[in-house]
């Protein structure tokens, strides 16, 4: 076996995905379920779709005849700094619409949650498609939205607490720092170092100032990074105070149920939940991947590639971008719900108990600015040229503010800053 395909099971699984080798991936995948359950298993079916950027599900077969859905993850060095994963009961204790697991195993490699299997669409899928015919959401899709960041918001508040010990190995650090640094926690490491830092084209813009569709942006992305390792350092988040949290709440891990002519939302994979999450983390990775990840260019660059009209211009220490596509309509009215009812409030409670840090926007936007960098290469050489420019932008955009003027992010900003 190349040494590619060692390591752990899911490693070597998703190692096999990426080598285009499904049929064995699944396979395995089945293997690795009925070793960790004891579980007679019949097979495994993959799903196979662009949220899956850092985990592996599907559906899998047992000998009764039953079916149930899987998800895992699996992350590049995670034995090192695993903590423990999918505490789904935390989240129904706070009062959040989770989807508990039949289910759950924890072990580094192995971290594995099994669920009654359903066949109605995710909200992201929901989005996908409205996104593709230029509408918004329907008004029932709309309320959910608003009942569920309702619940995020209530639960956040209610859990707001000092930060314990505890928070400087929550789950979550997985998503931000310990992709910024490698296994010891020295800076550049992880994912930044190996996707961009031999890269020529990431290189070769590092230090350059951005001017997005007409806007000049303050920070170099070599700045952005330098500040993120800075402020997401898990023992500088330790000065804040933690809630109770999914974590990782894109619309990828929401159900769409409709219950009695209305409709629900449901989270579900809680890899990252945890009653340690700083607060200023908690809401990030939804804000960022239901909203400014759109339209296309992160998930579907081929798509993208083919619906943008994107112009690029480097000169003098400047990149020069201007492109067609701003967050669609729907986006923003899902921006505008987690502004009013998670952002807000929690920020004014932090305020109101003085805990709110001075510099509490930049760490923010150094979140936001992971999010897509780290979550995806995005100087791939899959990407086209253009779209890699994008991404690079987009990045710049959610983590640097506006030399002079505004746009979608430091609006946002700005309407929950406490007053």
């Amino acid at each position: 076996m190349s040494a590619e395909l060692q390591g752990s099971p899911s490693a070597r699984i998703r190692a096999l995905i990426r080598s285009g080798q499904t049929g064995r991936a699944a396979a395995a995948a089945a293997d690795l379920i009925a070793e960790t359950f004891g579980l007679p298993v019949a097979s495994a079916e993959l799903t196979l779709d662009e949220y899956s950027l850092n985990s592996v599900s599907g559906r899998v077969h047992f000998t009764d005849g039953h079916t149930e859905f899987f998800k895992f993850h699996q992350e590049e060095g995670e034995e090192a700094t695993v903590t423990e994963y999918y505490r789904a009961q935390l989240l129904e204790d706070a009062g959040l619409p989770v989807e508990m697991p039949l289910r759950v195993a924890g072990e580094p490699g192995r971290q594995i949650a099994l669920y009654e299997l359903r066949t109605e669409p995710r909200m992201a899928d929901v989005c996908l498609a409205l996104e593709r015919t230029s509408d918004r959401l329907p008004p029932e899709l709309a309320a959910a939205r608003r009942a569920l960041d309702r619940s995020i918001g209530a639960a956040a508040l209610n859990t707001l607490r000092s930060a314990p010990a505890a928070s400087l190995e929550s789950a979550v650090h997985r998503l931000f720092y310990w992709r910024l640094a490698d296994a010891a926690g020295r800076f550049p490491g992880g994912r930044y170092r190996a996707w961009y830092l031999t890269d020529p084209l990431y290189t070769s813009v590092a230090d350059h100032r951005f001017v997005v569709n007409g806007i000049e942006y303050s920070t170099s992305l070599r700045e952005l990074a330098l500040t993120a390792a800075r402020l997401l350092r898990p023992g500088v988040l330790a000065a804040i105070p933690v809630v109770t949290a999914h974590g990782d709440d894109h619309q990828g891990n929401i159900w769409v149920l409709a219950r009695g002519g209305e409709v629900e939302l449901r989270l579900f994979d809680p890899a990252f939940a945890g009653r340690d999450i700083p607060a200023l983390l908690a809401p990030v990775k939804a804000t960022y991947h239901n909203v400014f990840a759109h339209p296309f260019w992160l998930y579907h660059p081929e798509e993208a590639a083919n619906r943008a009209t994107v112009h690029v211009q480097r000169q003098g220490g400047v990149v020069s971008i201007r492109d067609d596509v701003p967050p669609a309509p729907l986006r923003l009215e899902i921006l505008g719900s987690v502004a009013e009812l998670v952002w807000a409030p929690l920020l004014a409670e932090l305020a109101r108990r003085g805990e709110l840090p001075p510099d509490w926007r930049s760490t923010v936007r150094a979140a936001l600015f992971c999010c897509p960098l780290l979550v995806t290469n995005l100087v791939a050489a899959s990407r086209s040229e253009t779209i890699r420019y994008l991404g690079l932008a987009r990045a710049v955009m959610v983590g640097s503010e506006p030399q002079a003027g505004s746009d979608v992010v430091s609006r946002f900003l700005d309407s929950v800053t406490p007053t």
